[in-house]
């Protein structure tokens, strides 16, 4: 059947400069240039098709989405691109992934609360995805209201760690969809007791899988 651009005859009664619009809707003629091409990029790739998702099952889209974030990741590298053009990309990619919460939320959390130290550690494996990271802060009683968190960590001198801790049902660290399938570590926001002011709420870079 051949497509219909309903639109068409509206828009050509713009009395504004449609192309400058654009600009102004991106920010800049950068990001407009950025989103176009990223735009093309996903269009043309047969593997980031979108017109068969409302057909398929649940585990049939599952499989289907860790196929295109694994094919997206492999353009990424192919094509040489930015952090801003990758981001794009995923944005048009429009399947919510694993690698949502991992590029939207745990990178920036060891950015923005890890210290220098932790932050050359991690991020380089973050970066080239040899880690995938989710970010822990919902919970099953709470939603995301921090100030309600259950979930706690004491610092256990005798072995030098902190214990981090569910104590009930309601305090469970909830994620949605099936994006817990797919981490090896995680950004946990826990209640921390430091022992003189009551309990703050601190970061603690968790593993859930061993890696290797």
């Amino acid at each position: 059947m051949e497509e219909v651009d309903h639109l068409a005859h509206e828009r050509s009664k713009a009395q504004f400069d449609v192309d400058a619009m654009k600009v102004v809707w991106a920010g800049s003629k950068h990001a407009l240039d950025v989103s176009d091409r990223m735009a093309r990029l996903v269009a043309s790739d047969p593997v980031f098709r979108k017109d068969d998702r409302t057909m398929l099952g649940r585990k049939e889209l599952f499989k289907n989405t860790l196929r295109k974030a694994a094919h997206a990741w492999k353009r990424v590298h192919e094509l040489r691109l930015t952090e801003e053009e990758a981001s794009m990309l995923r944005l048009f990619l429009d399947e919510p992934s694993y690698v949502d919460l991992h590029w939207g939320m745990f990178v920036p959390a060891i950015k923005g609360q890890g210290t220098d130290e932790q932050q050359k550690k991690w991020l380089p494996l973050a970066y080239k995805m040899q880690i995938i990271g989710c970010y822990a802060q919902t919970e099953l009683g709470h939603g995301s209201n921090v100030q309600g968190l259950e979930t706690t960590a004491t610092f256990d001198p005798k072995t030098d760690e902190f214990i981090i801790h569910s104590p009930t049902l309601t305090s469970s660290k909830w994620v949605a969809w099936w994006f817990g399938k797919n981490f090896y570590t995680c950004s946990c926001l826990c209640s921390f007791d430091h022992g003189w002011k009551g309990p703050w709420h601190k970061w603690f870079h968790s593993p859930v899988t061993k890696f290797g």
